[in-house]
């Protein structure tokens, strides 16, 4: 395998696992408090998660993908395959939280902190939804990509 493939394998294996694990802690660790919160404490708390986070979460995906085509283009064989579907995995992460996650974020964002927008705790239960079934698929993807890797040795 060529540097770029090495390269690739790096970028796509670091970042793709700080974004599975940030989208894991989230998982495990804020959607079970968000749930016991009052409304109101869940808009100040959900508010302030995503300042700190929101903004990381693309650039590591992306980050994992670019590593992802770099890696999958310089591979053969089961390889290839197994980046290519661990990229797949990433698109969909990204193409869902634009979809679905980001308008919800976008309606806390707006308001003034602690002040929860029209109909949170419907957005509450759909954000958390569909946070889970985003874990399930970060998870699938980092499997993916370490796969490619193992494959590749």
């Amino acid at each position: 395998m060529s540097n770029l493939g090495h390269a690739g394998a790096m970028l796509m294996l670091l970042f793709g696992g700080l974004a599975t694990g940030g989208i894991w802690v989230i998982a495990v660790d804020r959607l079970a408090v968000w749930n016991r919160m009052s409304v109101v404490e869940y808009a100040t708390d959900f508010r302030r998660t995503l300042k700190h986070v929101d903004p990381m979460m693309p650039i590591f995906v992306s980050l994992s993908g670019l590593g992802a085509v770099l890696f999958s283009t310089q591979s053969s064989g089961s390889s290839r395959l197994f980046g290519w579907l661990g990229l797949l995995c990433l698109a969909v992460i990204m193409i869902g939280s634009i979809l679905f996650g980001e308008p919800i974020n976008s309606k806390f964002r707006r308001l003034a902190e602690g002040t929860p927008p029209e109909g949170a705790e419907g957005l509450r239960t759909f954000w958390r939804r569909f946070h889970f079934a985003r874990t399930g698929v970060a998870v699938v993807a980092l499997i993916f990509l370490i796969a490619a890797v193992i494959a590749a040795v």
